[in-house]
């Protein structure tokens, strides 16, 4: 079939829209960017749109080779550099998104990461906009309104069935091709701006060479494309079957000793191994008498709210950190890192209570929490030492989500508190507990609850992160929440005084670095999803800025104070939690 020229091609675009019936003007836009991205017609209605792309970048301060490839909504995105690597993908047979993280770790990806995960790969592979996305009803798409620029449009693009996280896509008055995209997910606002748009496949498709990636925070990651093929319908989207396991994750036999340096390095047959490595090693080989074993954590007082343990890194003392379950991944000191000689890498922006934080990465060669053993683990470079008060050692790091991913992590109530750590699968016989489910969200947990006040939100159920790490509060909501569920007026009086309290998080520098200013409340109660399980006579605290919103699902975050009440028992590894006494 002979190729239409640019002029044909654009005289078909104009006729189809001066003969089809369109709903909506969005119909008339979405049309033309159809249009630019498919120059050839009969291209348009493909039924399988399929293809992979691969370039290099720059991705968390590093040098990265990249990879996509796509089947309609189906998709695999690898990036790859000597220190890290990430796969995403999504398997539309079992409905499901899923990542596997540089240690080898497998996870579904649930709400904001689902959701924006979705999104930009299938704005980016142009799949929004291929007939099969139409047909199948994937996505509400509008057209919301004109941009800064002269003509410029701007659709809004969300997942059907009440997708909570929307994009805008800046389409070009010219061009029809989009120039950049917007959305905010996980508490901030990232832009990707495309440029250098390019024909392939003999000018059935064109790709935009250059993706820039700009956070909130002003990091920038890029992806320049070297290249684009059509592959054949393959089975390669299915979903890993391997879960929550890690080869560089075990548990160190009893007969270990826990802080012996000599055995910190490479003997991995001293160690119960959560992967599937070695059967012997498995956790489902463990013996009930093994189980049975003490593995207890040395937990370090403080006057605060926090929990502190004692890990080792490459077999030496590192001081006392932070048991955080609302910590994405694990902090260091820059003065332990320095001392320990750990390789510098990269950069990453994190989220603190009001603003993000530029780290670097280091690495260890192991990391060991009681009978967890850790290796080649990555920290983010930060000073935390000013979140505790009344401890008698400079507090070092913080413990997040590398812990709790492959383990069950037990922590009693009270001010002489034990902290235990689990094989995976250690409470599995315990189905009648007050479990709840558990969502995870930039790897840190969620769950779902109501609370009292005037309002639906005493029979609706809402989202709240789990932070073992805010001291201060039972609950803290944030500010998007006290607006849109009009929290002040339904928990305060109103002619009753507003008393504050101003909430300060990490800064990187150790100072507080800002904080945010939240109005002091009471609940009645608050109760968890599951089997009624209720806490009562709550203090809270109403923010009223954007700190804490880190999830366009939740509506705050559950803290120490209820933590500290009550027996934990992280079973993350089941996607579950359960709060005891």
């Amino acid at each position: 079939m002979a190729k239409k020229t640019t002029s044909e091609t654009t005289t078909a675009t104009t006729a189809l829209e001066q003969t089809r019936v369109f709903v909506s003007e969005t119909e008339v836009v979405l049309e033309r960017a159809r249009g630019a991205l498919f120059p050839l017609e009969d291209e348009r209605d493909i039924g399988i749109f399929t293809g992979e792309v691969w370039g290099k970048g720059e991705h968390l301060g590093m040098d990265v080779r990249w990879v996509l490839r796509f089947e309609n909504e189906e998709f695999i995105d690898e990036c790859v550099n000597p220190e890290l690597a990430y796969v995403s993908g999504f398997d539309s047979k079992k409905d499901e998104v899923w990542e596997t993280d540089f240690s080898g770790y497998t996870q579904t990806l649930d709400l904001d990461d689902r959701e924006a995960a979705l999104l930009a790969t299938w704005i980016r592979s142009g799949y929004w906009l291929t007939r099969d996305c139409e047909e199948k009803r994937m996505l509400d798409v509008r057209h919301v309104r004109d941009g800064e620029e002269d003509g410029e449009r701007v659709i809004a693009v969300k997942l059907r069935n009440d997708g909570l996280i929307v994009a805008h896509v800046y389409l070009c008055k010219n061009t029809h091709l989009p120039t950049k995209v917007e959305m905010k997910c996980c508490g901030s606002v990232e832009t990707w701006k495309y440029t250098n748009w390019k024909t392939f496949n003999d000018g059935a498709f064109v790709f935009a060479e250059t993706c820039e990636i700009i956070g909130s925070s002003g990091s920038t990651q890029r992806f320049d494309m070297s290249g684009f093929r059509s592959i054949s319908s393959t089975s390669m989207f299915s979903s890993p079957l391997k879960r929550f396991d890690s080869e560089l994750i075990s548990m160190i036999k009893s007969n270990s000793n826990n802080n012996n340096s000599n055995n910190n390095n490479n003997n991995n047959n001293n160690s119960n191994n959560f992967s599937s490595r070695s059967s012997s090693n498995s956790i489902n080989s463990i013996s009930k008498e093994e189980i049975s074993e003490e593995y207890g954590v040395e937990v370090v007082k403080c006057s605060s709210d926090h929990v502190l343990v004692r890990p080792f890194i490459n077999g030496k003392d590192a001081g006392p950190f932070i048991l955080d379950t609302g910590a994405s991944g694990l902090v260091l000191d820059k003065r332990v890192a320095d001392d320990l000689n750990l390789s510098t890498f990269g950069e990453v922006h994190v989220s603190g209570v009001s603003q993000k934080v530029k780290c670097a990465f280091r690495r260890a060669n192991e990391l060991q929490i009681g009978k967890l053993k850790i290796e080649k683990p990555v920290f983010m470079e930060m000073d935390v030492s000013h979140i505790v008060s009344g401890c008698a050692e400079r507090v070092t790091g913080i413990i997040g989500f590398d812990a709790f991913k492959s383990s069950v992590v037990d922590v009693s109530p009270g001010k002489n508190k034990t902290v235990n750590i689990y094989p995976r699968g250690y409470f599995d016989d315990n189905a009648s507990w007050p479990w709840q489910n558990v969502y995870i969200v930039s790897n840190v947990p969620h769950i779902k609850a109501r609370f009292s006040g005037k309002g639906n939100h005493q029979t609706e159920l809402r989202i709240f992160m789990i932070d073992s790490g805010a001291g201060g509060a039972d609950v803290i909501f944030h500010g998007r929440a006290v607006e849109t569920l009009d929290l002040e007026n339904a928990l305060l009086g109103k002619n009753e005084i507003r008393r504050t309290s101003t909430v300060r998080g990490v800064s990187g520098s150790g100072s507080s670095g800002g904080g945010e200013k939240c109005i002091k409340a009471t609940l009645d109660w608050i109760e968890f999803e599951n089997k009624g399980t209720r806490v009562e006579e709550l203090k809270i605290l109403l923010a009223n800025g954007s700190g804490f919103d880190l999830s366009e699902f939740g509506c705050g975050m559950v803290c120490a104070n209820i933590l500290n009440s009550k027996r934990v028992v992280y079973d993350i590894p089941n996607r579950r939690i359960c709060l005891l006494g």
